[in-house]
């Protein structure tokens, strides 16, 4: 069926998951908006979009897509509350942060289907997550054209239960910064070994590229695939060692815990 997706903010994730809907649908068929007329222009140039404005969108897309800062949103929603009413066939997708449904509604200030997303930033190259759930209004058939019209953006999650999303969010929303200091760390140390910045810059990104890409393509467990890197007495083991003493598993948890435990708070504000 055709339909329109309107994204109300062209913010770095607005702007990404746009582009990676122009190669699903056509671009005719997804409206933005932004205060930033240099930001639509710039989509626009680079996607193909069609520029237009919170109310028409409200009015009239298929798929209202709220792609403003939690903060902000209850300001952006407050004026829309009638073209919202007014547009019985529509479908809600936010990505606040934060925000259940249920707010996103009263915010609304009227019943609607609902998808609630949390999209990571690799999304902008296609690699990305995202983690999904709908409320109870969201049809099956409406759930089905929404995953295969994002389904460019990388790998979606669908959830069963709302609470989930906060949970998921601390390793695939907050999990590329992790992933991004790990690298650096790499590259500081290769460098610190002998090797040139950029030398040791590429070998830290194409390994994690690679390792990632193996454990998806790989029916071995994360363990085994470890394990097989490292052979008794080689030089592997002794990093991994190091790892451990490290307590790199309690590293990580505690970061997870920290972003989790921040997002609650975010909820109660």
């Amino acid at each position: 069926m055709e339909r329109t997706y309107g994204f109300i903010g062209a913010g770095n994730m607005g702007s990404a998951l746009a582009s990676a809907l122009v190669r699903s649908i056509p671009a005719e068929q997804v409206l933005v908006s932004d205060p930033s007329e240099e930001k639509l222009t710039a989509l626009q140039e680079k996607t193909g979009i069609v520029p237009s404005d919170n109310e028409s969108i409200a009015r009239n897309a298929d798929f209202v897509v709220l792609a403003v800062k939690p903060q902000v949103l209850p300001d952006v929603l407050a004026p829309l509350k009638e073209a919202l009413a007014a547009n019985t066939g529509k479908t809600i997708i936010t990505m606040a942060a934060g925000t259940s449904m249920e707010t996103v509604l009263d915010l609304c200030g009227s019943e609607a289907p609902v998808i609630r997303i949390m999209p990571n930033t690799p999304v902008s190259v296609g690699a990305g997550v995202l983690l999904i759930v709908r409320n109870g209004l969201v049809s099956d058939e409406v759930f089905e054209t929404f995953l295969h019209d994002f389904a460019a953006a990388g790998t979606l999650v669908p959830l069963e239960d709302e609470k989930l999303i906060d949970v998921g969010m601390a390793i695939s929303g907050c999990g590329p910064a992790y992933v991004f200091m790990y690298i650096d760390a790499m590259a500081k140390a290769g460098e610190k070994l002998g090797l040139d910045r950029e030398t040791a810059a590429i070998l830290a990104k194409a390994t994690t590229r690679g390792s990632a890409l193996l454990s998806e393509c790989s029916e071995q467990s994360l363990e085994d695939l470890r394990i097989a890197v490292c052979s008794p007495g080689g030089t592997t083991i002794e990093g991994v060692k190091s790892l451990w003493e490290s307590d790199l598993d309690g590293v990580v948890e505690k970061a997870l815990q920290a972003a989790y435990d921040r997002s609650l708070e975010l909820a109660k504000e």
